[in-house]
Order: structure tokens, then C-alpha cells, then sequence
């Protein structure tokens, strides 16, 4: 049983998702910060992710570790890229969370703050992340909050907040950053990779954090389990129109601070 949804928040998507025999993955394309120069008639998150997915979609694999896959990915797009006129200064980035079944184990690779949720018959879901970025946007975003609380301007407030990121970005894919999917082949060594054992019945969801906040910020649903009943009950649509509607009530991002009013939201339900 495979579900899936993804709606834009922007003007441009620049999520991805796609599934293939036993695999699933989801490619979340970094919000651009302006002035960057579209690729192929798409923003250059938007080219990245698509890139990218049909990449997965169509790679041989079998009998090769997803860490090796996503070098071999990253060597496409970094060749891709160069055709497109994108350098080595200005490559788009994005997250990525690749799911591939191997007999009853099923294997991950996270790079970036894409979420995968796991639920087994019986127990409590387990949420698996990429550890280099645990707590990195709640810190962002508590600082933005504790300034609209003293006051600022949001204008402001989200102004700095904006120049930091910029500031972020720029140290991607270097030690002294986070690593992400790019142009940068060092950045499948840094990638989260685990094996999990699945039996049958096992629930998996994979979702961009844009659709992660149903969860947080704005609370739609009370925890992972809830949020799993609810895409499996087949309310997922309903729950992202519940998600533009929190989101548009609160267009200056003051009550629920975040980096963008709407954002892409992305996800691929598995009942294994």
C-alpha cells in the first residue's frame, strides 16, 4: 500500500518524491533566498529536485549500498549542474531521505532535516533524522521568537534572520557547516545511514519538514501516532488544507515563527 501528496507553498515546487520496487524517497529543494537565476525555466531548488528524482527513479542499484548510491547521485548532479551553467559557487541544495526495503531490514539514508517516521504492529512510532541537524532550526527559530516577544518588528526580526542563513548556506557541504544534498561528493560520507529490521504490517512515512508541521509548529495533530492514523485513514489531504489554513491566519509568521509563510509540502506513506 503506497499513498502519497505534495502541494506547493510557493510559486515554484521544489519538493520531489517518488517511489521505485521497494524504495521511496523524498527531495526537499532549499527555499531560495532571491536573486538566484532560474535553470531550465525552474528555480534552481526546483531543477535540483527533479534532477534528482529521476535519477533515483531510473539508477540500477541492486546489491549497492545506498551510501554509494547517493555519491554516485551527487557525481550526476554535480555533471548536470555544470551542463545547466550552475557552479560550484552557486549549486542549489537540498535534503534528502531515501527508504529501500532489503528483505525484512529496511535501510535509510538521511541527508537533512527531512524526517522519516516508522511505525511497527504494536509499538510506539520511532522518528529517525539526520543527527547533524538535531535542534539546528528549533535554536533559529527560538531566537526569532524571543525577539517578536521583546517587540521587534518582524520585518526586522526575519531580515537578520535572513542574512544568518545566507550566511549558513555558504558553509554548506564544508566542515565548518551542515552537509546536504549538492554538487560535493564528500557529502554522501556524512550522510545518516541505518538498517532497521520491518515486519509485516510495518507503517513508514517520509515527508519534507514542510509537511512535518502539521506536527510542529502549528500542533494539527497531537504526535507521530495521530499523524500516522491520519494519513492512513486517508485524511492526509484534508490535514495539509487544515495546515494552508493555520498557515494563512497567520501570514506575518508571528504566533508560530518559521522561515516561510507556506512551504512545500511532501509526503510518501508505506504500509510495508
Amino acid at each position: 500500500m503506497l499513498r502519497s501528496i505534495s502541494r506547493p507553498g510557493k510559486a515554484d515546487n521544489e519538493d520531489a518524491a517518488g517511489a521505485r520496487e521497494g524504495a521511496l524517497w523524498v527531495i526537499d529543494g532549499a527555499t531560495p533566498l532571491g536573486g538566484e537565476a532560474q535553470v531550465d525555466g525552474r528555480s534552481p531548488a526546483a531543477w535540483l529536485s527533479s534532477t534528482a528524482d529521476a535519477f533515483l527513479a531510473g539508477a540500477p542499484w541492486a546489491g549497492e549500498p545506498l551510501r554509494a548510491v547517493v555519491r554516485r547521485l551527487i557525481d550526476h548532479l554535480r555533471i548536470e549542474g555544470r551542463r545547466a551553467g550552475l557552479g560550484p559557487g552557486a549549486f542549489p541544495t537540498a535534503t534528502l531521505s531515501l527508504a529501500r526495503l532489503s528483505g525484512r531490514e529496511l535501510e535509510l539514508c538521511l541527508l537533512g532535516d527531512s524526517p522519516v517516521v516508522l511505525r511497527r504492529p504494536g509499538a510506539a512510532p520511532v522518528v529517525f533524522g539526520d543527527p547533524q541537524f538535531d535542534g539546528v532550526e528549533e535554536a533559529l527559530l527560538r531566537e526569532i521568537g524571543a525577539e517578536l516577544d521583546r517587540g521587534t518588528d518582524p520585518v526586522e526580526a526575519y531580515g537578520r534572520a535572513r542574512a544568518r542563513s545566507r550566511e549558513r548556506r555558504a558553509r554548506r557541504n564544508t566542515a565548518a557547516g551542515l552537509w546536504v544534498l549538492a554538487d560535493v561528493p564528500a557529502a554522501a560520507e556524512h550522510a545518516f545511514v541505518a538498517s532497521v529490521p520491518v515486519p509485516a504490517g510495518t507503517e513508514l512515512v517520509v515527508m519534507s519538514d514542510g509537511f512535518a508541521r502539521a506536527l510542529c509548529p502549528f500542533g494539527l495533530v497531537a504526535d507521530e501516532d495521530a499523524l500516522l492514523d491520519e494519513i492512513a485513514a486517508g485524511r492526509d489531504a484534508d490535514l495539509l488544507d487544515r495546515l494552508r489554513a493555520a498557515e494563512h491566519a497567520d501570514p506575518a509568521c508571528v504566533r508560530h515563527p518559521r522561515f516561510t509563510r507556506s512551504d512545500d509540502a511532501t509526503m510518501l506513506y508505506a504500509r510495508l
